[in-house]
């Protein structure tokens, strides 16, 4: 067996969100804070293991939005799963992932000129591969 099929998994436990942003919204959130309120979010849900969570978020730097008012803006996440939880499961993280998003741009949202949009999207494990220790590194400090 060459290590291209052992690194192929059948089951799949990664979690990993990703943020799309409108550059102009980086003097207004603290985009660690984000990530990492997104994070801890993630792993309230009890569905994801700790070592698969990863939260990442980059600015886009030329974008056009709506009417093309230089004051519109987005934040667009994308959460890629592996395969095997219910759709009960992942509409609940979702409706969580937007809600903690919604209470961190609040005062943005009520400005009118920005846009929240999440998607999840579950992750064909005959087309993926991974090497994770730190699965291993957190497993064996608890």
């Amino acid at each position: 067996m060459n290590l291209f099929n052992m690194l192929k998994k059948k089951e799949q436990a990664l979690a990993s969100l990703t943020l799309q942003s409108s550059a102009n919204l980086k003097n207004h959130l603290d985009f660690n804070d984000l990530c990492d309120s997104l994070r801890l979010a993630m792993h309230e849900q009890g569905i994801f293991p700790k070592a698969g969570v990863r939260v990442k978020a980059h600015s886009i730097q030329f974008y056009s939005v709506a009417d093309g008012h230089a004051n519109n803006g987005f934040i667009d996440m994308v959460l890629r799963i592996g395969t095997g939880r219910s759709a009960e499961m992942k509409e609940n993280t979702g409706k969580v992932l937007m809600s903690r998003l919604e209470l961190k741009v609040e005062k943005l949202l009520r400005t009118g000129f920005l846009a929240l949009a999440l998607e999840i999207v579950e992750i064909d494990p005959e087309m993926s591969w991974k090497i994770n220790p730190i699965h291993k590194r957190l497993s064996e400090n608890q």
